[in-house]
């Protein structure tokens, strides 16, 4: 969703504006200042939740703590979040603990929004035909190539990942080891600049020490795929149709979880 220059994922909408209605409707219940104790602490456990989760991902302990703190990317536990909200609120209230009641359900009916939007705008549509990207070519940049080679769109390994970024966006540059590491393990991850040219793309690879295969926008993948906001990535499926997205830099956890769906 774009809010003028900034580009932001409905979760994360949907997160915001249950902030909001909670501490808003907290306010009139005269609790503010504890509302906001609430929610830090079943924000930190929602996030510490999410890195248990998913602590196989991680390398050790300290990337998952780090993961836990860089909440740019997001991933929430709030099955955990929630609970340990309201032991904060009945440690923080105890008896006038009821208090939050109906901004708790209020701020949750009212981040529900977004999310049922999000699930009517990104629903797949039957398709008759193949999209015409499919017969695109799409051009490619290896380690220290400057000549770009080419392949098209249809003759790429589907179901696969398509990340798109560029040089000058920080997000993309910090997810951008990640991804190269998973490309070099050899899954189906799909590096795809957006407007930048080979000179830029191979000076931003040597300055980083990163070797990746990265492919050039030159069939407007960011238009036909409707990007708003870099980096996104894109989970394609066999059919060449996008079955889920991702808006903002992806952490470890999540890019395990989108590529458990290409299995």
């Amino acid at each position: 969703m774009l809010l003028g220059p900034l580009a932001l994922s409905w979760p994360n909408l949907a997160l915001l504006l249950g902030v909001f209605a909670f501490v808003g409707l907290a306010a009139r219940q005269g609790v503010e200042g504890k509302a906001w104790w609430v929610l830090l602490f079943a924000a930190l456990a929602a996030r510490v939740g999410y890195a248990v989760e998913h602590l196989s991902s991680w390398p050790n302990a300290g990337t998952a703590l780090l993961g836990v703190l860089d909440i740019r990317s997001g991933g929430w536990s709030w099955w955990v979040g929630f609970p340990a909200g309201a032991i904060a609120a009945l440690f923080l209230l105890k008896q006038e603990a009821t208090r939050l009641l109906v901004p708790g359900v209020a701020s949750l009916a009212v981040a529900l929004l977004p999310l049922g939007v999000q699930h009517g705008l990104t629903r797949p549509a039957p398709l008759s035909s193949k999209p015409a990207y499919e017969t695109q070519m799409l051009q490619y940049l290896e380690a220290g190539q400057i000549r770009p080679g080419e392949v098209r769109f249809a003759d790429l390994p589907k179901p696969m990942l398509i990340n798109l970024w560029a040089t000058w966006c920080p997000p993309c540059r910090a997810e951008m080891p990640l991804l190269v590491e998973y490309q070099r393990k050899g899954y189906p991850i799909v590096l795809l600049n957006v407007g930048e040219n080979p000179g830029t793309i191979q000076n931003f690879l040597q300055q980083t020490g990163l070797s990746a295969r990265v492919f050039l926008d030159s069939a407007g993948l960011q238009r036909a795929f409707q990007v708003s906001g870099l980096p996104t990535t894109l989970l394609i499926g066999s059919d060449g149709q996008v079955i889920a997205r991702h808006l903002g830099p992806v952490n470890r956890g999540q890019l395990e979880q989108l590529l458990q769906q290409l299995k």
